[in-house]
C-alpha cells in the first residue's frame, strides 16, 4: 500500500524504513479503529514523510531516486467532486416552511413554476463544465421516482459526468440488498453504477467493503466523518482495502474529506466560516499532495450555506490541482498502478503502457547524463549535488538508463 501510494519502484521499499507503529496504525484504521489525530490527514502525512528517508537511501546506494508522480501532469494534489442526490423534489408546503433558505429571486421563480429548487443536477453540471471540471452524482434507487430523474441523469452521463449509487438503507452490510439497489437504479436510469457512497455514511468495516467488492463496484467514497471536521482514517489518498486474508481488494476507497452538511447541520457554521473550513482542510491535503474528496449535496446549492459551492469552484480553478469525478480519480489511480521496475539497478522501465499524464520524477547526481527512450525529459531543478528532472513516458518501450553503483 505504501510503496504503491508513493509511486516507488516495485519491491524497492525496505521493510526497515517503515516504522512498525505506522503499520500498526494503518492496520487498526482498516479495522475501524481510527488514529487519535483525525483532525488532519495524520497517517497520510507520515506515509508521505517516508519519502525523504527512501530518497536518501536510494541516492546513497544507487546514485539516483525515481518515483511516479501522484497525479496527472505532476499536479500538486487532487480534488474529487461528488454530489449525493438525496432528493429531487419537495412538496410545496415544505418549501413554504423553509423559504428563507432560498434567495428571493429563486423563491419567486419557483412560485411562478419556472424553477425546481431541489433538482439542480444539470445546473451543477453546467457550471462545473464552465470551470473545466466534471463530478459524480450518486442517486438513490428507492426514495424518489427514478423516471423523473432519468432524462437528466442520462444527459449528464453522455457528457462525461458520473452517475453512481447512493446506497439505500441496509445496503452497507447486505449483498442481496445491495444487488437489488443496483438493479433498481439500472432499470430506472438505464445506467449501471460503478461508484458508490452509502446514505448517511453508514459503514461496517467488517462487511461493507466485501459487499461492495462482490457487487462489482470500482470504488467507494463512504468512509468519512459526518458530525465533525477531519479525516476519519487519517488518510487522504485512494487505497485498496484489505480482504479478510489481508490481500488488497480490486475495490478502491476514496476517503471522504468534507461533507457540506457537517458545516451547516452539525457545526452550524455561517457561509464565511464554512468556506474558511473548506480552505483549511484543502490546505492540509495540498501539504501532503493527496486527494481532497468533497461531498456537496445537489439539492443544497440554491440554499443558504450550500450556495458557496460556486465560490469553491472558482477557488479550485487557481490551485493547479487535478480535479475530477470519482470515476476519473479512480480510473487515474488504477492506470497509475502500472509498475515502475528497475533492472540491474540502473535500467528503469514500466511494466505496461503508461497512462496519459503520467510523470516519472527523477533525481540524479550532478553531471550524470540520463539516457532515455520513448519519453520526453524536462529539467526541473539543478543543485550543486543533484539535478531533478520530470520524464513523461510515451508508449510501451519507455526506459531510463541510469548510473549504477
Amino acid at each position: 500500500m505504501i510503496e504503491g501510494s508513493l509511486g516507488l519502484v516495485r519491491g524497492s521499499l525496505k521493510e526497515e524504513l517503515v516504522p512498525k507503529e505506522l503499520v500498526a496504525e494503518l492496520c487498526a484504521a482498516m479495522r475501524g479503529n481510527p488514529p487519535s489525530d483525525q483532525g488532519s490527514p495524520s497517517l497520510e502525512s507520515r506515509v508521505q514523510g517516508l519519502l525523504a528517508e527512501v530518497e536518501r537511501d536510494s541516492l546513497d546506494s544507487q546514485g539516483y531516486f525515481v518515483r511516479k508522480a501522484m497525479w496527472p501532469g505532476a499536479a500538486p494534489f487532487a480534488v474529487c467532486l461528488t454530489h449525493d442526490v438525496d432528493n429531487i423534489e419537495r412538496p410545496p408546503e415544505h418549501v413554504e416552511r423553509v423559504k428563507d433558505r432560498f434567495s428571493p429571486s429563486d423563491y419567486a421563480r419557483w412560485r411562478r413554476g419556472e424553477l425546481s429548487l431541489y433538482d439542480n443536477v444539470e445546473e451543477i453540471a453546467r457550471r462545473e463544465g464552465r470551470a473545466g471540471f466534471r463530478s459524480s452524482f450518486y442517486y438513490m434507487s428507492a426514495e424518489y421516482p427514478l423516471a423523473r430523474a432519468r432524462a437528466a441523469a442520462r444527459r449528464i452521463s453522455r457528457k462525461g459526468w458520473e452517475v453512481g449509487l447512493h446506497g439505500d438503507f441496509g445496503t452497507h452490510d447486505s449483498y442481496p440488498r445491495m444487488r437489488e439497489a443496483v438493479e433498481r437504479l439500472e432499470r430506472g436510469l438505464g445506467i449501471r453504477p460503478r461508484g458508490l457512497r452509502e446514505h448517511y455514511l453508514r459503514f461496517d468495516y467488517a462487511r461493507s467493503w466485501g459487499v461492495m467488492e462482490r457487487a462489482g463496484f470500482d470504488y467507494d467514497s463512504t468512509v468519512g466523518n459526518n458530525d465533525r471536521l477531519g479525516f476519519k482514517l487519517g488518510l487522504a489518498a485512494p487505497f485498496h482495502p484489505p480482504d479478510p486474508r489481508w490481500r488488497p481488494m480490486r475495490l478502491l476507497e476514496l476517503p471522504l474529506s468534507l461533507m457540506d452538511t457537517t458545516l451547516w447541520g452539525y457545526l452550524k457554521r455561517g457561509e464565511e466560516g464554512g468556506f474558511a473550513d473548506f480552505l483549511r482542510l484543502m490546505g492540509m491535503v495540498r501539504d501532503v499532495g493527496g486527494l481532497f474528496t468533497l461531498l456537496w449535496h445537489q439539492e443544497a446549492v440554491r440554499m443558504r450555506g450550500g450556495r458557496i459551492y460556486w465560490d469553491i469552484l472558482d477557488e479550485l480553478r487557481g490551485t493547479g490541482a487535478f480535479v475530477g469525478s470519482g470515476a476519473e480519480v479512480a480510473g487515474w489511480w488504477r492506470a497509475r498502478e502500472v509498475p515502475l521496475e528497475a533492472r540491474g539497478g540502473k535500467l528503469i522501465t514500466l511494466g505496461g503502457a503508461p497512462p496519459e499524464g503520467l510523470v516519472v520524477q527523477l533525481k540524479v547526481e550532478a553531471g550524470v547524463r540520463v539516457r532515455r527512450a520513448a519519453g520526453s525529459l524536462r529539467s526541473k531543478r539543478e543543485g550543486r549535488r543533484f539535478h531533478e528532472h520530470e520524464v513523461s513516458p510515451s508508449g510501451g518501450a519507455f526506459r531510463l538508463e541510469l548510473p549504477g553503483r
